[in-house]
């Protein structure tokens, strides 16, 4: 049997999550704001834990031991991982490491990242911008014998805060792509270009009416 997490890991597994997340020098970590990192974290957390609260596993599998792995490549499938393992220990299962190890037995908790970033729409006028984390992720389990498909879901969850625009930069991790902030800032154009054609418009609707 390959080696199985305890509950008594679950403590020092957020202490890595946490250095690798912020890192002992990063200035977010003395900002009064989530980073992105946290943020994305926590919706992570938030749609693992919603779809896990419909999960039921059968009798003959509940003592078995689960081995999670990732479908498909993303840079943030180590995350997704660590905070699945976390979730999943918090439930009273059991985590193998080595899938080779696990035995016949043992259950596959596969999951796919299928959307996961930051965005931040910012007015024209204001020092505050309104940032949302997005996290969509796909669940399943089946056993690694007969690979019979046990449970499946699919869930999506959004948090949204209001941040400081000079907030932006300090906030986001410059190591991790999906970890940065898509910044969506209205211009003066979007406003100034319907002006301009309803002008126009009532001009030529002018001179339509005035000339008949």
């Amino acid at each position: 049997m390959g080696h199985v997490f305890s509950r008594s890991l679950r403590c020092g597994m957020r202490r890595i999550i946490a250095l690798l997340l912020i890192g002992p020098f990063s200035a977010a970590a003395i900002a009064p704001y989530p980073s992105n990192m946290d943020a994305l974290v926590a919706a992570v957390e938030d749609a693992i834990d919603e779809s896990l609260a419909g999960l039921e596993v059968p009798a003959e599998a509940a003592d078995a031991p689960l081995f999670i792995a990732a479908q498909g490549r993303h840079d943030a499938n180590w995350l997704v991982e660590h905070v699945l393992a976390q979730c999943l220990l918090d439930r009273g299962f059991s985590i193998v490491a080595d899938s080779t190890n696990a035995g016949s037995e043992s259950m596959r908790f596969s999951f796919r990242i299928l959307d996961m970033g930051i965005t931040a729409q910012s007015g024209l006028r204001g020092a505050h911008a309104d940032r949302q984390s997005r996290a969509s992720l796909a669940l399943r389990l089946n056993r690694e014998s007969d690979h019979i498909v046990y449970w499946q879901d699919e869930v999506t969850r959004l948090r949204a805060d209001r941040i400081p625009k000079n907030q932006l930069e300090i906030l986001q991790h410059s190591t991790y792509k999906f970890a940065q902030t898509e910044v969506e800032e209205q211009s003066w154009s979007k406003f100034v270009e319907p002006m301009v054609v309803s002008t126009v418009l009532g001009g030529l609707i002018y001179l339509f009416f005035s000339n008949r």
